[in-house]
């Protein structure tokens, strides 16, 4: 009679991008994901066949994550540049409250492991091309609302912003403090108009 497997697929998931966002892909020991899911290995191997291919669900459960913050933010009844305030001010404070968070998942799958698996790859700019859509809608609203008075196009706007999102990821990794990152966010901020 086979086993039942007795564990809480998303909360493996989320151990799972722990790990390889600590880690990276290459430094993540099948060992590294025993100890952080509480899996064993016959379950790892039966729920998710190897290595890599929990490392691409993990990828795409991170990714989700993160959609849903963003979602979060335009859900809420504020103009698109007030949108953009509260997702940096909400991405400044995660970065400086966990200084041991290494980064973001995506951002280092992207320096990682884009150019080797084209499946990462895939994931890495289908966030992009979201992230930057929405970025680009609400620099969109904020010009129709007479918020911002835009001198180019709201989508070069979105591309340099999640450029800039990038960025504070890889600066909060290089020691920077909420000082340095609040500057950052205040230049890119200020240059929409």
């Amino acid at each position: 009679m086979p086993k039942n497997k007795q564990f809480n697929k998303e909360i493996v998931l989320e151990a799972a991008a722990g790990i390889f966002r600590q880690k990276g892909y290459n430094g993540t020991s099948i060992d590294d994901i025993l100890t952080a899911t509480g899996l064993s290995r016959s379950s790892l191997y039966d729920s998710f066949q190897d290595k890599h291919n929990l490392y691409l669900k993990s990828l795409e459960f991170y990714k989700d994550s993160n959609d849903k913050k963003i979602q979060t933010v335009d859900e809420k009844n504020l103009n698109g540049l007030e949108k953009l305030e509260t997702m940096f001010k909400s991405v400044v404070n995660h970065l400086v409250e966990h200084p041991d968070d290494n980064g973001c998942l995506l951002v280092n799958a992207a320096a990682e492991m884009s150019k080797q698996c084209f499946k990462t790859s895939q994931v890495v700019c289908n966030n992009k091309d979201e992230v930057q859509d929405i970025l680009s809608s609400w620099i969109s609203d904020a010009e129709q609302k007479k918020v911002l008075k835009l001198h180019k196009p709201a989508k070069i706007y979105g591309q340099f912003l999640y450029n800039t999102l990038c960025g504070l990821r890889v600066m909060s990794q290089s020691g920077a403090g909420k000082t340095e990152l609040n500057n950052v966010v205040k230049v890119a901020l200020d240059s929409l108009n």
